[in-house]
């Protein structure tokens, strides 16, 4: 009965000091809202999934032999800094030009090292080791599917987009930027999607002297076909099967593009004359392809962020870089993937949270069978924040969509006090006549351990989840960070506040009533009708 006693003697006093109650409440309140632009941004939290994936991409038309050796000297450092016990499963792979080394790793209890921190040291020992190599390593997050499916297929951090027409502009420009971002601190591994294209040799007609030999470019081009890349020139049966005929030149024939002028073609007049007399050739790189986003030409440009640095601290800090960059007429810089889904996660948390109050108020508005009184509670739900905000800084904890459902549970939990306590002071005054005053003291007096013990149990409950330990535990523990710490403060203040928000509305009520809104009726009628 001592902690009743005290609360009642301190309502009792805050009672007679409204306007400070109400001081202190709007400074803590607008603090922490002003605190909430600090705090790191990303749409999900980081988390262990036992996995490292390492891309090495070489130039635009390496040969795969080439690829192979340069994989082999990149796996011996590997596994020189991996320690081995811990791997369950080592794989290598070349293809399209590409070159990929996938590792599993035991579980996360059975294991010294996170796979962040790994991937961060076989980073640093794979820097400047294989020249002309671009290699991106990357420790698969515990969300990597939520990942690539809001990335638009891509596991990287960061994507955006460089939107323009001229492809060989876009790809100057690329590299410029791609120049500017990889200085920014905890940003690694930029790559411009756009490369120089693939080497190929274009060979242009002379239509004029092909049409006095009277020949076709159509001729020329399939006699250079036949050649080199073959023609079907009929077909095999045998046993029921169907073997097609391909003829052209033997490999010894067609090694380099210099063969080409070797090619021999027949005029109509049954001459005979190299290829190379009626032909000119060029040197050049070809895209490999051209993606397009509603019509423009797009470059993507990706990059990784080292383990710790948020996704919208990132995004910031590129958008900073690259708001003095001189883009061309007709060019575009759009942020995409995970940052685009980011946003729009925000947007829609904030349209659940204005519904859940709207919710809340009208089955209140039911329970009550009052419009005021649920306006009354409603105040304890701003003043949630006051214990979230510290909460994720203390802790370290970004603003993700997991800490935004928090949220969203804090606005259901918090009101839950308020309520019991109102409800309890309409009792007091309906049951036993009480003045306002006095039955917010003794309402106050008697539901303090109700709300202390409900508020405690679910604080303890969710105690364990904010801890983080344990495999996946990470994506749950913003969570209950959010809610452990709205809800105790929430509880502390509204213990103070709403008695005093009770009182106040009561009394701007009362003199309310006391107004004549009628401007029709005299004196002496509301004296007669008093």
């Amino acid at each position: 009965m001592k902690l009743e006693t005290k609360y009642s003697g301190i309502l009792e006093k805050t009672l007679q000091h409204k306007p400070m109650v109400f001081g202190v409440t709007a400074v803590l309140v607008v603090g922490s809202f002003l605190l909430v632009p600090i705090i790191p941004v990303e749409l999900a939290p980081q988390t262990d999934a036992d996995e490292i994936d390492i891309d090495l991409e070489m130039a635009d038309g390496t040969n795969i032999a080439v690829q192979n050796l340069y994989l082999k000297e990149l796996e011996n450092i590997v596994r020189a800094t991996l320690p081995m016990e811990d791997v369950e499963y080592f794989t290598t792979e070349v293809r399209d030009g590409r070159a990929e080394v996938e590792i599993a790793m035991v579980p996360q209890s059975e294991r010294s090292q996170s796979t962040s921190d790994l991937a961060a040291e076989i980073r640093e020992n794979l820097s400047g080791k294989i020249p002309g190599a671009d290699i991106r390593v990357d420790a698969q997050s515990g969300l990597w599917i939520l990942r690539r499916v809001f990335g638009g297929g891509g596991g990287e951090d960061v994507q955006f987009e460089l939107r323009g027409y001229d492809i060989e502009k876009a790809y100057e420009l690329a590299q410029e930027i791609k120049l500017r971002v990889e200085n920014l601190p905890g940003i690694v591994e930029v790559r411009a999607g756009r490369s120089e294209g693939t080497p190929e040799e274009r060979i242009l007609f002379d239509r004029e002297k092909i049409a006095d030999l009277g020949l076709s470019v159509r001729d020329v081009a399939q006699v250079i076909q036949t050649n080199i890349g073959g023609s079907r020139a009929g077909s095999y049966r045998i046993g029921g099967d169907e073997y097609p005929i391909t003829v052209r030149l033997q490999p010894e024939d067609r090694l380099g593009t210099l063969d080409i002028d070797n090619i021999s073609i027949r005029t109509p007049d049954g001459g005979v004359l190299p290829v190379s007399s009626v032909i000119r050739k060029e040197s050049g790189r070809g895209p490999e392809d051209i993606n397009r986003i509603n019509g423009q030409r797009v470059t993507s440009i990706t990059a990784n962020l080292e383990s710790g640095i948020a996704l919208g601290e990132a995004v910031e800090s590129i958008q900073t870089e690259l708001s003095d960059f001189p883009l061309p007429s007709g060019f575009t810089i759009v942020f995409g993937g995970e940052y685009e889904e980011q946003q729009k996660a925000a947007d829609d948390f904030a349209m659940s949270i204005i519904m859940a109050l709207i919710l809340i108020y009208m089955v209140m508005a039911g329970q009550f069978e009052r419009f005021l009184d649920p306006l009354v509670v409603m105040f304890s739900v701003p003043l949630a924040m006051i214990g979230v905000i510290p909460a994720l800084l203390l802790t370290g904890t970004t603003l993700n969509i997991q800490s935004l459902m928090g949220m969203i549970m804090l606005v259901g939990i918090v009101v839950n006090n308020a309520i019991v306590l109102v409800d309890y002071i309409n009792l007091m005054r309906r049951e036993k006549n009480m003045p306002v005053v006095q039955a917010v003291i003794e309402a106050g007096r008697l539901r303090l351990r109700p709300i202390l013990m409900t508020t405690l149990t679910t604080v303890l409950g969710l105690l364990p989840l904010s801890f983080g330990l344990g495999a996946g535990a990470e994506i749950q523990a913003s969570l209950a960070r959010v809610v452990i710490g709205g809800l105790t403060a929430s509880t502390l203040v509204t213990l103070i506040f709403i008695p005093v928000v009770y009182i106040t509305t009561d009394q701007l009520l009362e003199k309310a009533k006391a107004i004549n809104w009628n401007p029709f009726s005299s004196s002496k009628e509301v004296e007669l009708a008093n």
